[in-house]
């Protein structure tokens, strides 16, 4: 059976409050923060909801972006955004805002929208915002960074494959997909079996730096920008493709292919519900972060060890 998959894509900030408050009165003050941000004039997103409960806020907002190419029904189109901020489970003054979209670039919008909030009143900011990227890690640590995803140990996950890998020859060139001398993907169709030894170095927890195309890729100073991993859940029979990207700067979680396990054996493509997607989205989320919480923390343990010198 053939159909289109629409699949979630998200990507993942944080914020945390200017002072110390209790979970609900941070709730209630970033809720009235973006409704009075709604009500200004000289804004060009429009919220159409806004929800708070015990545990959330979410919030929908709209606005025109212009289309591009030379057939052109219209000029703009309206693009929608889908957005909760909820506490992280293990940091009770860190939220994780997760923006759910369509195409790669348009959360950035709501990003730069966090960033206007801040800048309008900086000393009367409820928040701060911490944004989750590549070029906040060390050159080594951007390769462990999707070597220590793979290897995390899931309770209801286990992982199968690594079905698509980018290299590219620095940030700022993640987002040029035209110029192949600086960025390049490498998937299954690739014949020189590079993914395959990826996969297994992941897989069999060797260690990804320990890869000889690895080692070749950081000496010629080329990092990882994105890997697509195969999770197969331990008591359903679905499985998932996970990609996890920094596309326009930001950490992004989409879910790319979901199959379903018949009972002949044979895993196909199929649908799953946004609702499951959403669950599974937020998951993998925490995962990356608490994966690069720990490399940023690691950084900064290596850095205090640098400047401190040995007494002679």
């Amino acid at each position: 059976m053939n159909f289109e998959q629409n699949n979630l894509k998200s990507t993942v900030v944080i914020i945390s409050p200017k002072s110390e408050q209790s979970k609900e009165d941070f709730l209630t003050s970033i809720a009235d923060e973006f409704v009075n941000k709604g009500r200004s004039s000289n804004t060009k997103y429009t919220l159409k909801n806004i929800a708070r409960n015990q545990t959330s806020v979410t919030l929908q907002y709209i606005y025109k972006k212009p289309q591009r190419g030379r057939i052109k029904i219209a000029e703009t189109r309206t693009v929608t955004l889908d957005v909760t901020i909820s506490p992280l489970e293990n940091d009770s003054q860190k939220y994780k805002v997760s923006i759910r979209h369509e195409g790669m670039s348009e959360s950035k919008q709501f990003v730069t929208l966090l960033d206007e909030m801040i800048q309008e009143d900086s000393e009367q900011a409820v928040f701060g915002l911490k944004r989750i990227t590549l070029a906040s890690l060390l050159k080594a640590h951007k390769v462990d960074f999707f070597d220590d995803f793979g290897a995390y140990t899931h309770k209801e996950w286990k992982l199968t494959d690594i079905i698509n890998v980018t290299v590219n020859k620095d940030e700022k060139s993640i987002d040029d997909e035209n110029d192949e001398t600086i960025s390049g993907e490498i998937d299954a169709s690739e014949p020189t079996g590079r993914l395959s030894g990826i996969s297994s170095a992941i897989l069999k927890g060797d260690g990804l730096r320990n890869n000889d195309f690895v080692k070749e890729c950081m000496s010629q100073g080329f990092i990882f920008s994105s890997m697509s991993y195969k999770f197969s859940h331990k008591t359903l029979p679905i499985t998932i493709v996970i990609d996890v990207n920094f596309k326009q700067t930001d950490l992004k979680i989409n879910i790319v292919k979901t199959y379903q396990l018949e009972d002949d054996g044979i895993e196909r493509l199929a649908p799953l519900p946004a609702s499951d997607q959403s669950l599974y989205i937020d998951y993998f989320q925490n995962v990356a972060y608490a994966v690069y919480s720990s490399l940023i923390e690691k950084q900064k343990t290596e850095l205090i060890k640098q400047t401190i010198k040995p007494e002679k």
